[in-house]
């Protein structure tokens, strides 16, 4: 009689990973899984030509750092003002039209780029790019709510905040080749990865708007703007987000310039810092949102604030390498914290008919952070020194901190206490 072989170790080991890939896979909807890998490609050229555009402009263009600032700034000038009613067109016409018309345009608008050779054509195409991100953006997180219950919320966002940092990790050091190879390579990838995404909404995305709510919707069309009173709540909510996004958009704007005036090789250590960041943020994401979901969402914002004010101060008053890293990790944190939590919060303010347009209406705050922080940033920054800069942000996110702290606690307060009086309404 034969004994009966036992599997190896390798072998275990194999059904082990395969059991895992399967178990990770089956707990999100496929929906979220697509806008996973399209928000990773397009995370990667969008890293690879930001952070060089004013590096772009001033050097290729000849342009001053405040004019090719300002270049990144106005966009969001705009964009500001066209979120009003962006999340507007997905609640009305469904997800699915506007995920496939954005990334349309924002192919045509790389194009253009590609053969720009004057600064106002980047304040025109990086315009008209800003618009397509509205219109995208708000539209992909309603879908994500549509199709996944509040408690996974949060680890939904926090996927896609996964696929976000894979492209900061790999973005930054493809745009350093790419710049110096050749700069209009880098237009081109994120053309090319427009039209991908484009053809993947196509085919692998469903409409998810609910039909009732397309008819809700409907009813209500005429009106751009939630209406303050119940809906209050939200604006505050977007004030005191500004301060965070100021912080990211240094990263993405006058940082490169700052250590430069700190560093030799400032685009190495730049290249370095984001990849940092990137890697960490990749790996551990997901652990970091599974461990903090018991936490309340006035504590993970506490401690997302408290984080970015360390930030500050590290860059600030210590900008040396290794205290940078030390920095970055504080960044990480509140990356994996604080942006999946919000939204998530952003989800359970908003009734399903108006779910795109808080989105579009939250990334106000985002469009704000754009429009002052690379033109303010720049001007602090040569004027006054980074420790200005950064000393000043660290205040001002202080202040932020404390009173989003507040707001989230009452507003959660309030939405639990909804909650166990609707039972009982209902018997």
């Amino acid at each position: 009689m034969t004994k009966k072989s036992r599997p190896s170790n390798k072998e275990n080991r194999a059904g082990w990973i395969r059991d895992t890939v399967v178990k990770v896979r089956d707990r999100y909807h496929p929906i979220v899984w697509v806008h996973f890998w399209l928000t990773m490609s397009s995370c990667i050229t969008g890293f690879m030509l930001y952070p060089y555009l004013v590096i772009y402009m001033t050097e290729q263009l000849g342009a001053s750092a405040v004019a090719a600032a300002g270049a990144i700034s106005f966009p969001s000038l705009i964009s500001m003002f066209f979120k009003l009613w962006a999340g507007n067109i997905s609640d009305r016409f469904g997800r699915r039209p506007v995920l496939m018309m954005a990334p349309m345009l924002q192919f045509m608008v790389l194009i253009g780029m590609i053969f720009a050779n004057e600064v106002w054509h980047f304040y025109v195409l990086l315009t008209l790019n800003g618009l397509s991100g509205n219109l995208y953006l708000p539209a992909e997180n309603a879908q994500i709510a549509d199709v996944v219950s509040e408690k996974q919320r949060t680890e939904a966002y926090a996927l896609n905040n996964v696929a976000i940092n894979i492209g900061a990790t790999l973005g930054p050091l493809l745009g350093i080749a790419a710049y110096h190879l050749n700069p209009p390579l880098i237009f081109c990838a994120e053309a090319a990865i427009a039209l991908v995404t484009a053809t993947v909404v196509y085919f692998k995305i469903p409409e998810t708007l609910p039909k009732e709510d397309q008819d809700s919707t409907g009813q209500t069309k005429g009106k751009v703007l939630p209406g303050l009173g119940a809906h209050f709540p939200l604006y505050l909510l977007i004030l005191f987000a500004v301060p965070v996004y100021m912080v990211e958009m240094q990263m993405n704007s006058t940082m490169p310039l700052y250590l430069k005036t700190q560093f030799v090789d400032y685009l190495l250590v730049y290249g370095t810092l984001r990849t940092v960041t990137g890697i960490l943020t990749a790996v551990l994401q997901m652990p970091v949102t599974l461990w903090s979901k018991r936490w309340r969402a006035e504590r993970v914002v506490m401690i997302g604030y408290s984080l970015l004010v360390a930030y500050s101060l590290f860059y600030g008053f210590t900008p040396f390498f290794w205290l940078l890293v030390i920095a970055e990790f504080c960044w990480t944190l509140t990356d994996m914290l604080l942006f999946p939590r919000l939204k998530q919060i952003v989800s359970v303010m908003a009734d399903p008919q108006v779910r795109a347009r808080y989105f579009s209406l939250f990334d106000i705050s985002l469009s704000v952070g754009k429009m002052t922080a690379p033109v303010l940033g720049s001007v602090v920054l040569v004027q006054y020194g980074g420790k200005a800069l950064f000393g000043g942000l660290g205040v001002l996110l202080l202040l932020a901190g404390v009173c989003q702290v507040i707001l989230v606690s009452r507003v959660l307060s309030a939405d639990r206490r909804k909650k166990e009086q609707t039972p009982e309404m209902a018997g």
